[in-house]
């Protein structure tokens, strides 16, 4: 028997709620300089972050298949969980040990997390009857936790600066458990578990060839993965150009606060976008995040601080729109799992540019990284007017 309608209506204000508390991370904005403060080399910060990608690598596809066959809600649930334990386990980090416990912890939660919350709200839509509206309630889970990351992204500074470094922790620790609690206040929506009709691997394994069959989707996936992956690029070290061309380290905390707005803006407005063909969309946002690139490894001064935000502006004005495409596409029973294939993906291709482009950074300059990912980025926009232009719909339609 369905839930009622009215306590999975509810799913949607508590998920905004959810996205602005689970966004509200005071220590994001000082995280590497509290690890030097703790002892911690440049090298071994380094480290640090190659276990967090190969363990999100290897945990990405089993949690949301995961999701798929347990529970959504729970697995939300856990993600917090893993959030919060990372949080304390870095509170009490005075060595690397503690350190690399936290940041599995932290890979574990990032990898319960991918997919599941763009499934839940799916399937809640589509439940209520407002499928067609997943765009833009979407756009609005984007644009609450964008905002509360910005001004966190202030506070952190601040905080840490009256009060202490560890404050910043304390606070957030806080904030996730009241995430917690609404989390576990969601209603699970009906969804088709494969559990005692297939085996955990066979599920991933189906998910895989219900991809594979459809080579139309392949188009919307890279469109997906190079985007997503040029916003990381600049997400991991916008900072270090910043500091490049001269920007104080206080600016730094309202520099992040001004890209946490516009994505939160863009998301917000993304489904007004609808009326206009989606391939064009798309070819017009591959165009403004390679110009992008290009001008950040341009300009060697504070004015290529503008462009910095235009690869974030490119994707988070499209990002609702391809989750939507795919979530369309996607059955119930491997929406998440399909989605973690859609983020292993990413994370494969990320791995060699992000290579790539410290290389570049480290033997050159940070500005021949930069003007690196832009060529690679460029390479792609070729290769989408060629072959996936006319392949991606014209609306929002199925793709068949």
């Amino acid at each position: 028997m369905s839930v009622s309608k009215k306590r999975l209506k509810s799913n949607i204000w508590k998920m905004y709620i959810i996205s602005s508390l689970t966004a509200f991370v005071l220590f994001y904005a000082i995280d590497k300089v509290f690890m030097e403060l703790r002892g911690l080399s440049v090298t071994q910060i380094v480290f640090i972050e190659i276990i967090y990608t190969v363990c999100v690598l290897l945990l990405e596809v089993p949690s949301g298949a995961l999701a798929d066959r347990w529970s959504r809600k729970n697995v939300l649930a856990l993600h917090l969980v893993f959030f919060m334990l990372n949080t304390i386990l870095w509170i009490f980090a005075y060595d690397i040990t503690f350190f690399i416990l936290g940041i599995i912890a932290c890979a574990i939660h990032a990898a319960l997390y991918s997919g599941t919350y763009t499934s839940l709200l799916y399937d809640t839509a589509k439940q209520i009857g407002k499928e067609n509206e997943f765009d833009k309630i979407l756009g609005n889970y984007f644009f609450y936790g964008g905002i509360f990351s910005a001004v966190s992204a202030i506070l952190g500074g601040m905080v840490a600066g009256y009060f202490g470094i560890t404050i910043s922790f304390w606070i957030t620790l806080a904030i996730s458990f009241i995430a917690l609690l609404f989390t576990l206040s969601l209603e699970e929506p009906d969804i088709h578990r494969t559990t005692g009709e297939v085996k955990y691997w066979s599920h991933i394994n189906n998910a895989i060839k219900f991809l594979w069959k459809r080579p139309a989707l392949y188009h919307l996936i890279f469109l997906t993965v190079i985007l997503t992956l040029s916003l990381r690029i600049i997400d991991e070290y916008a900072q270090l150009y910043f500091f490049s061309v001269g920007a104080s380290l206080f600016a730094l905390g309202y520099l992040s606060a001004i890209a946490g707005g516009i994505e939160s803006i863009c998301a917000k407005f993304a489904h007004r976008l609808n009326k206009y063909k989606r391939r064009n969309i798309y070819l017009i946002s591959l165009i403004i995040n390679f110009v992008g690139f290009i001008l950040i490894g341009y300009f060697h001064s504070k004015i290529g601080i503008v462009f910095v935000y235009l690869p974030i502006i490119a994707t988070w004005i499209v990002g609702p729109l391809f989750n939507m495409d795919l979530h369309k596409e996607l059955p119930s029973s491997h929406r998440s799992t399909g989605e973690s294939l859609v983020s292993l993906l990413r994370t494969l291709i990320y791995i060699p540019v992000a290579l790539m482009f410290s290389y570049l950074a480290d033997s050159i300059s940070i500005f021949s990284g930069f003007t690196a990912v832009g060529i690679f980025t460029g390479i792609y926009l070729l290769i989408f007017i060629l072959f996936s232009y006319k392949k991606i719909p014209q609306s929002n339609l199925v793709v068949k």
